[in-house]
């Protein structure tokens, strides 16, 4: 019989932040004990740095610029099979319990059941969040890079209860007995800002965190000109602590699904494979960054681990990989067709003991510029390398040696030509931006209709229920303006500043 898998996908982990990995103040005791269990992907990069690229990437198995999915506005084309299409056709119950960002009309994608909407609006229109129980209006703000820092601190929040609700219909749905082999995504919205924690976690957090990374003198280049970088050592402090506190509920829940799916497969006397993944990373401070949507290690650097019937114990593979591989690899070990696609599978890395030291792996982010333009910027990584650009500021590459400086630091690309041209050749393989934009320009025009539609359906999204939100939120002192990057993104999606 097909084995039953489970995917639990978080949304914007970071990969330093669990004790498996060697940070020493996070407690994440759950995913600990399963990366003990099974086998740890040490070097995992995503497919892109940003939610919906990132996820579109993983279930079509192309990178954004191959399929087409740059930004949070994009969708893949229904007419293109996912993994999750492929496992369907080979007997599975395809079930999306949760978040997986999906933007258009079509909410599947392969999925054949959804037993959680999504608390994301799905559509273009970006209709705004419910209104609480009493009928005031969120005291939550704080869900992109400019806002994060505005709202932080100790208390609930309408990610912190969409993560309950999802979590309990996962639990609900794995006490019954389902006669088909089952593929399961339980999709969270956490650790993603507001940076907002369970108070007991926030208060053990703040004064033991390390904030020597935090500051506002590292020099990004052009391409993050403008974006937001803040040193401030209360707004740092706070920002950490909950953010350390939001992964260590995320391991709470992840250590309830755990244990629910081991009973499911215990009760039916079935096998089953867990799988541990988050879309991409949070910077969380380091340089002063806050969020996604730049190249360097805790916003590219994700976990991604694999325990089960067949998946060796305790086992370590070092050589980069991909969210990309997650389709490839969940197609083989249930034994369903692998779609061609940018990623490959893991099975022989996991089975067969063979590394893969000569990978490398490509990671892309299409960005706004402060002047106004836009860049494509692209991500190789190879044994300890990592070398990224972007369209346009080819001048301004970087090339980090992450052993020898984990901390990026110090672009060596002046000291190792050789390295940067091998890993600017095999960036160079994909579509050029030109090729690119030719898409993108479409797509902006679609939007200039899409985004005045309104044909929002209620029940394909979570609408908020009575929450105990902090009435007085630990805010940042400072008058924080929209960003120079930010301004530049309405101005493309919106015509306006």
């Amino acid at each position: 019989m097909k084995k039953d898998i489970l995917l639990y996908m978080s949304d914007q982990h970071s990969y330093r932040l669990q004790g498996y990995a060697g940070d020493k103040i996070v407690r994440t005791p759950n995913l600990d004990r399963i990366a003990k269990a099974g086998t740890v992907m040490t070097n995992a990069m995503t497919a892109c740095p940003l939610c919906v690229p990132a996820r579109a990437a993983m279930i079509s198995g192309f990178l954004p610029s191959n399929n087409g999915v740059l930004f949070n506005f994009n969708s893949i084309s229904s007419d293109q099979a996912t993994f999750l299409h492929s496992l369907n056709v080979s007997g599975y119950d395809t079930v999306l319990c949760g978040r997986m960002h999906f933007v258009g009309p079509d909410q599947r994608h392969g999925y054949s059941k959804r037993l959680a909407g999504d608390r994301t609006p799905v559509f273009h229109n970006g209709v705004k969040a419910p209104p609480r129980a009493d009928g005031t209006p969120s005291k939550v703000t704080g869900y992109d890079e400019n806002g994060s820092v505005r709202y932080i601190g100790g208390g609930d929040s309408p990610v912190l209860a969409y993560d309950r609700y999802v979590v309990d219909r996962a639990l609900e749905y794995l006490r019954e007995d389902h006669q088909r082999p089952q593929f399961i995504t339980v999709g969270t919205y956490g650790p993603h800002f507001p940076y907002v924690a369970p108070p007991e976690f926030y208060d053990y957090y703040y004064d033991k965190i390390n904030l020597d990374d935090v500051t506002e003198d590292f020099d990004g280049g052009s391409a993050l000109a403008g974006k937001l970088q803040e040193a401030d050592p209360e707004v740092a402090r706070a920002a950490r602590a909950a953010y350390y506190g939001l992964v260590e509920q995320q391991d709470r829940h992840i250590g309830q699904v755990y244990e629910a799916f081991g009973d499911y497969l215990r009760r039916t006397g079935r096998e089953g494979i867990f799988i541990y993944v988050s879309d991409h990373g949070d910077m969380n401070g380091t340089h002063g960054y806050y969020g996604k949507q730049v190249f360097y290690d805790p916003a590219v650097h994700i976990p991604f681990l694999i325990q089960g019937s067949g998946i060796p114990a305790g086992k370590r593979i070092e050589s980069p990989v991909s969210l990309l591989d997650v389709g490839p690899t969940v197609c083989q070990l249930a034994e369903a067709r692998v779609l061609r696609g940018d990623g490959k599978s893991l099975v022989p890395q996991l089975m067969e003991g063979a590394e893969d030291p000569d990978r490398i792996v490509i990671s892309e982010l299409y960005t706004y510029l402060a002047n106004g333009e836009t860049s494509l910027g692209r991500l190789a990584r190879w044994r300890n390398w990592k070398y990224f650009a972007y369209s346009g500021l080819e001048e301004e590459a970087r090339l980090y040696d992450m052993e020898a400086d984990p901390g990026e630091i110090c672009n060596v690309i002046e000291e190792h030509p050789e390295i940067a041209e091998k890993l600017r050749a095999e960036a160079g393989r994909y579509k050029t931006y030109d090729e690119v934009m030719v898409h993108e320009r479409w797509v902006m025009e679609q939007l200039k209709i899409l985004m005045k539609c309104d044909y929002d359906d209620p029940q394909e999204r979570w609408q908020c229920g009575d929450l105990e939100e902090l009435e007085n939120p630990v805010c940042s002192k400072k008058p924080f303006q929209p960003t120079g990057w930010a301004v530049q993104m309405k101005r493309h999606l919106y015509g306006r500043c």
